[in-house]
């Protein structure tokens, strides 16, 4: 019904600091707000609001930026978070490459470090190695120690300690590894870690326009999993480890996967397993120009480009896989009821369009829900390096909105 005057939900929470997280979340989404619209969309009284926004600027969290146009009176100041109140850092743990990236308290990336990769080297080493190379990066910005809130780690796989049945996967090492209390003594920081797709999830959130909407984030690396945001914070499941969705069968005949089960979206659609089927295919594999040694993403990256240059044969490897993708993200679109579907990760550069197009036009045909909301499918705002900063967003999730963090 159009004209609906039905009054905004109450942000007031259970406590004065939940609702002062509240307001900060509302001022962060809207990039800028008037006092007077602040009390109108969170049905706080004026009062209330105009106390919690001096406690905000006295904390430097928020600022003044500007002023609104005047309805008839004295123009009302806008207020909008403070990017340089707080930052927060993010890592990425990744056996190829890791990535350190810094951001402001309002999830604005402010440098960003490539760095090497896990690979076969002692945990110990690693942690050494990128406590140094974080440290370096706030060297070089010449960034006050005092104003990092913390240090988010993205890795993947499972939380918590795996019970019998499943084969190790390649990152079971830090699975176990107390990277949070290692990482913390080394570089004196908070460490907080979560699953990368959970960081993408959280990454897009922070950096959205829409405070609580509820969406699916797809995130592929080597892997293929999804972080499920409702109302603003993550859903985790019985054991934190909700959002699998590379381990739900889209091939019942097709290959063993490491998790015990076969034919797993991860068996059929995820860089490592188009790696498989193109090096598979002789003639292909001669246009690759590669040989065993050749590190999987670096064949990926030829692959792609063999895609992008009309490559029929390693186009049908890409287009099968972007198949199967496209009836998985039907089926979480049909199990959530979702309106909004975001594709990250490394693993779409170069291949999003083709995985896209697919998952576009399978939910347009259909999603059981088609007909009654529309329903958006589009690549991460945030680029393809979005577990790293997402990984900061849940440092800044948990620090300055806390009463949505999952």
């Amino acid at each position: 019904m159009s004209g609906s005057t039905e009054a905004p939900a109450t942000l007031r929470g259970r406590s004065s600091a939940e609702t002062r997280s509240a307001v900060l979340d509302l001022i962060r989404s809207s990039g800028a707000i008037s006092r007077v619209d602040l009390a109108r969309r969170s049905a706080l009284t004026e009062a209330t609001i105009s106390k919690i926004v001096k406690e905000l600027l006295s904390a430097g969290l928020i600022v003044q930026s500007g002023y609104a146009q005047s309805t008839g009176g004295k123009r009302p100041a806008l207020l909008r978070l403070n990017g340089g109140g707080a930052h927060a850092v993010g890592l990425t743990l990744d056996f190829h490459r890791c990535v350190i990236v810094l951001c402001g308290a309002d999830g604005t990336e402010l440098a960003r470090k490539e760095v090497q990769g896990t690979g076969d080297d002692e945990l110990v080493v690693t942690v050494d190695r990128l406590a140094a190379e974080v440290d370096g990066l706030l060297q070089q910005e010449r960034v006050d120690r005092a104003s990092i809130t913390g240090i988010g780690v993205a890795t993947a796989g499972r939380r918590g300690s795996p019970v019998g049945g499943i084969e190790p996967s390649s990152f079971d090492g830090w699975e176990s590894y107390p990277v949070e209390a290692e990482l913390e003594r080394r570089t004196g920081f908070p460490v907080v870690r979560e699953n990368d797709a959970n960081c993408a999830a959280l990454g897009e959130y922070w950096a959205s326009q829409e405070p609580g909407r509820d969406f699916v984030a797809i995130y592929m690396s080597q892997g293929i999993g999804c972080g499920i945001v409702i109302n603003g914070a993550i859903y985790r499941g019985a054991s934190g480890n909700a959002g699998e969705i590379g381990h739900t069968t889209v091939d019942p005949d097709g290959l063993p996967c490491w998790c015990g089960s076969r034919g797993c979206l991860e068996t059929v659609a995820s860089p490592r397993s188009i790696v498989r089927a193109a090096l598979a295919e002789r003639g292909l594999r001669a246009r690759l120009g590669v040989d065993d040694g050749t590190p999987p993403d670096r064949v990926y990256g030829r692959f792609l480009g063999l895609v992008a240059d009309g490559d029929e044969q390693a186009g049908a490897i890409l287009g099968r896989a972007a198949e199967h993708f496209a009836a998985a993200v039907v089926a979480l679109v049909n199990t959530f009821d979702l309106d909004l579907v975001v594709l990250a990760g490394a693993g779409f550069a170069g291949a999003g369009e083709a995985f896209l197009t697919a998952a576009r036009t399978r939910v347009e045909q259909t999603a059981f829900m088609r007909e009654l909301h529309p329903i958006t499918v589009r690549l991460a705002a945030v680029g393809s390096e979005t577990a790293a900063l997402g990984a900061a967003s849940v440092v800044l999730h948990r620090h300055l909105t806390p009463h949505r963090t999952g």
